[in-house]
């Protein structure tokens, strides 16, 4: 259920359920922009956390992003805006290269993908066309693809663009492991040019609730780069909160009217989702940038599970079930051929 009938399923619920003052917590990006589109209406039904589409939509939309990052002084990877399939041949991309939308929700429905990896002209013209059958062409981009880059993250809760207490932490692996839809091992680590950085660039968002902030690191000179801001829970807030910084709760608290303290978090924790770490670690082993000694002694030391509790299990289930439906949503697709009357084989490249 998405767009439209979405909402009014949410309107429907809240009426007759008489749920004025229960806060909605929305968790995934486009529900995000349902409500932050829908901020008046809900509001009325529901206590809300999101704020309203007009400040939203520049940390949503990569493309306002990079505005923003550009006005605060803060850097993002190199990145051209092609119009038309025409001017990806008059723009000087420079190769190895990437192209994704500014918005990638869509895309990682319709093929489990964040973006795509173009090492020539041929290619970007080929994914440039693929991508074009999913998203707007004016959601289009292409990007310097840092190869061999480190990733990190701030984490903050922030009130009117404020930080009130952050952390910062580096998301050592992701899966799949090159454009991951989400990261599966990560350590709490302390990086504070990372927190210069994020002030400067949520100050100008004027951003309130709980955020994740996105940088990675040029290999060529060390800096650090925007690649994303998520102003919504992320996969391992629970790092956060086994660091001192429960960023749910503070959310929480400040939908009730209470103003969340300053809180100091501790370092050197690591949060792990095994699902999807253990394929990604075989997938680093299978490319040649981990061996399976250096991919079983990352897992020392204090560990933060991303559900997995003995005490609890279903959340457990319930993660697995939704990855084995995803999994399913996108093979089925790669599945689809036709035979022609010929005999000549047709396939559906759809998943790819």
């Amino acid at each position: 259920m998405y767009g439209a009938a979405f909402l009014d399923f949410l309107l429907d619920v809240g009426r007759r359920g008489d749920m004025q003052g229960w806060i909605l917590f929305p968790t995934q990006d486009e529900n995000l922009e349902l409500v932050a589109r829908n901020v008046e209406s809900l509001s009325n039904a529901y206590r809300l956390v999101t704020q309203p589409w007009s400040i939203l939509k520049w940390a949503h939309d990569k493309k306002l992003l990079h505005v923003i990052a550009e006005g605060a002084g803060v850097s993002h990877p190199r990145t051209w805006y092609p119009a038309s399939e025409d001017e990806l041949h008059t723009m000087d991309i420079r190769f190895p290269a990437i192209l994704k939308p500014a918005i990638s929700i869509n895309l990682q429905y319709a093929i489990g993908r964040k973006a795509l990896a173009v090492s020539n002209a041929e290619a970007l013209v080929d994914a440039y066309r693929r991508v074009l059958a999913v998203v707007p062409r004016d959601d289009v981009m292409v990007q310097e693809l840092l190869i061999g880059a480190s990733q990190y993250s701030v984490a903050a809760f922030c009130d009117g663009g404020r930080i009130v207490s952050a952390m910062t932490a580096r998301r050592t692996r992701q899966y799949p492991i090159d454009f991951g839809l989400s990261s599966t091992f990560v350590e709490a680590v302390e990086a504070p040019h990372l927190l210069e950085l994020a002030t400067r660039l949520l100050r100008r968002l004027g951003l309130t609730g709980m955020v994740e902030v996105e940088f990675i690191e040029d290999p060529s000179d060390g800096a650090m780069k925007v690649l994303d801001v998520n102003p919504r829970p992320f996969g391992w807030h629970t790092l956060c909160i086994a660091c001192g910084l429960d960023l749910p709760w503070m959310q929480y608290g400040y939908a009730l009217g209470r103003h969340p303290r300053r809180v100091l978090p501790q370092y050197g924790l690591r949060w792990i989702r095994l699902m999807t770490d253990l394929p990604a670690g075989a997938q680093g082993v299978r490319a040649g940038t981990i061996t399976p000694l250096q991919y079983v002694r990352s897992l020392r030391g204090k560990t933060v599970f991303s559900v997995l509790d003995v005490r609890d299990p279903l959340p457990a289930a319930g993660d697995l079930m939704v990855a084995l439906s995803r999994l399913l949503h996108l093979v089925e697709p790669s599945r689809a051929r036709l035979s022609g009357a010929a005999g000549q084989q047709v396939e559906l490249d759809v998943a790819g």
